[in-house]
């Protein structure tokens, strides 16, 4: 058990995606009845610009339609089927909305919402420009929708800088799954938040250098509850988890930053 001084957030990575179709409120209701203090799920805009909770850039693996969402409307993403391909007792659990996930998640858990980048600098200005808007219909629809405590998180720094131009007082998080090279340049170019290393970063040296910084560690994915004080003894401020239902128990906190 870890320290009653250092209990971890617990994430529901793409809400409770092993007991549940990921990026669903099924599975973001699992997770909640699982004890998770957070769901970690992906915004994407569709053909008309709506915020949308996906992972793929296209439909295929999750559902029963086919086609790149960006090109889709908002009526024809509604209609397809987002459960079945889970499990058959999920039938027409249907793709959510942003605005849909945020009055879900309003009074029960921390939301985090990752930015899919559509390529930051290194995708050209076409990227750029998809990345600002992402930013921009995201934080439109932060400031109209009441909701919870909210963590905007990209592993595209790009991203990230378009939505502390749209959201000045966002809390970002940098997503990285090879490195923490220029971390420093980042935290001091865009005031992160938090840093959400991949679990094979996760060493005394790499978590100390996030530590120095004054970032929040929130390590993904780990399915392992044996991790967890593995974990805190590094220093890590939370988990993502495809079952938080593993991680039952006095080692998790829910989170109380606005």
């Amino acid at each position: 058990m870890t320290p009653p001084h250092h209990r971890l957030i617990l994430f529901a990575h793409r809400g409770a995606s092993a007991r549940a179709p990921e990026n669903t409120l099924a599975a973001f209701e699992q997770a909640v009845r699982d004890g998770a203090g957070a769901i970690e799920c992906d915004v994407q805009t569709c053909a008309d610009g709506r915020p949308v909770i996906l992972h793929d850039a296209t439909v295929e693996r999750t559902t029963n339609g086919r086609g790149a969402i960006a090109r889709m409307t908002l009526e024809e993403i509604r209609r397809l089927d987002a459960g079945a391909w889970f499990d058959p007792r999920f039938r027409g659990e249907p793709i959510p909305t942003l605005e849909e996930t945020l009055e879900f998640a309003r009074g029960r858990c921390l939301l985090n919402l990752e930015l899919k980048s559509g390529g930051g600098a290194r995708g050209g200005g076409a990227a750029r420009a998809r990345d600002t808007l992402l930013a921009g219909t995201v934080a439109a629809v932060l400031r109209r929708v009441v909701h919870g405590p909210i963590l905007l998180s990209s592993f595209s720094s790009a991203t990230l800088a378009a939505a502390r131009a749209a959201l000045p007082r966002a809390h970002l998080a940098l997503l990285l799954s090879r490195s923490l090279r220029g971390l420093h340049a980042v935290h001091r170019h865009l005031r992160l938040h938090a840093v959400h290393p991949h679990l094979r970063l996760a060493d005394p040296r790499r978590f100390a250098a996030a530590r120095r910084e004054g970032l929040r560690i929130h390590v993904w994915t780990v399915n392992d509850p044996g991790l967890t004080a593995r974990l805190a003894g590094l220093g890590a401020d939370g988990l993502m988890t495809d079952d938080p239902a593993l991680f039952r128990g006095p080692d998790f906190h829910r989170p109380d930053f606005r």
